[in-house]
């Protein structure tokens, strides 16, 4: 197989597409004082949006952040309890809380706790402290029992631009249908309407045959609930979107060419290569 002019992933499409949508962004209820005027102007916003879209592709180092972060403490809590394994990350931290006197020993997914009072888990990453409530953990890796975790799919999608390879890292695969685990302080449905996971994940394993058939894609979604002395609990919600194959590839064609016009036409401001057909994560 020849080399692949480009080779993109979802988080830059969605990058894009918030650039693209900046006129919209930029009216967003965080955007405006309690005057109802802009905080950043359309055009300002476009601006700021571009050089995140930039960033991103040239891997900018950036500040922690809390929420970020958050979710992805959470994230390896819950493929631990699924993969009955310890966190084995050498730059995270995961272990027991204690809140009360009360002792109590669980099993969550294989895995052994030792928990007093509150049942929780705490998580030390990035500079952040996080403590979550393990009967939240127990509960959303019964949810992904019997899926295949973080698995990373490749495949090629032809374009008038030449051959762009699209790659990214699945969250749970569960038979026909795929999940993208997502955490936030406000929900409402309809949020990840236009991320490019629900298109770009099922097309990649399908194209390479690791999949013979995608019907459903779900962002299953976990609001938080944050409450003092408690550790962080939460709601969930399920967004589920049906695929089809032709109308993803069509989707994934039309982004990717665009794409690539912005990105030809700023090349030059381009200094991580890997985007043209550089080395892979």
């Amino acid at each position: 197989m020849s080399t692949p002019k480009y080779r993109i992933y979802p988080s830059v499409l969605d990058k894009f597409q918030k650039f693209l949508d900046s006129d919209i962004v930029a009216e967003e209820f965080w955007n405006k004082d309690s005057e109802g005027d802009y905080k950043l102007s359309p055009e300002e916003m476009s601006v700021q949006l571009e050089q995140e879209l930039l960033d991103c592709i040239n891997r900018v180092p950036h500040e922690p952040s809390e929420a970020a972060d958050k979710g992805t403490a959470f994230n390896e809590v819950i493929d631990c309890i699924i993969e009955h394994h310890p966190c084995d990350r050498e730059d995270m931290e995961i272990k027991t809380g204690m809140m009360t006197d009360d002792v109590i020993s669980t099993n969550y997914g294989g895995v052994q706790f030792k928990v007093v009072g509150y049942p929780s888990i705490d998580v030390k990453f990035n500079g952040f402290d996080f403590r979550f409530d393990a009967n939240l953990c127990k509960d959303v890796a019964q949810y992904f029992k019997g899926c295949i975790p973080q698995y990373t799919c490749s495949a090629i999608l032809p374009t008038i631009y030449g051959d762009v390879e699209l790659y990214g890292h699945v969250d749970y695969i569960n038979t026909n249908k795929i999940h993208d685990l997502k955490t936030t302080k406000n929900y409402a449905f309809g949020n990840y309407e236009k991320y490019w996971q629900r298109h770009l994940y099922p097309y990649c394993l399908i194209e390479s045959g690791e999949m013979e058939e995608v019907t459903e894609f779900e962002f299953t979604v976990v609001k938080w609930r944050e409450l003092k002395n408690k550790p962080i609990s939460g709601d969930i919600f399920k967004e589920v979107y049906t695929y089809s194959h032709e109308a993803s590839t069509k989707a994934l064609r039309g982004i990717c060419e665009a794409f690539i016009e912005w990105l030809e036409a700023n090349r030059h401001r381009i200094t991580d290569k890997k985007i043209f057909g550089g080395e892979r994560e």
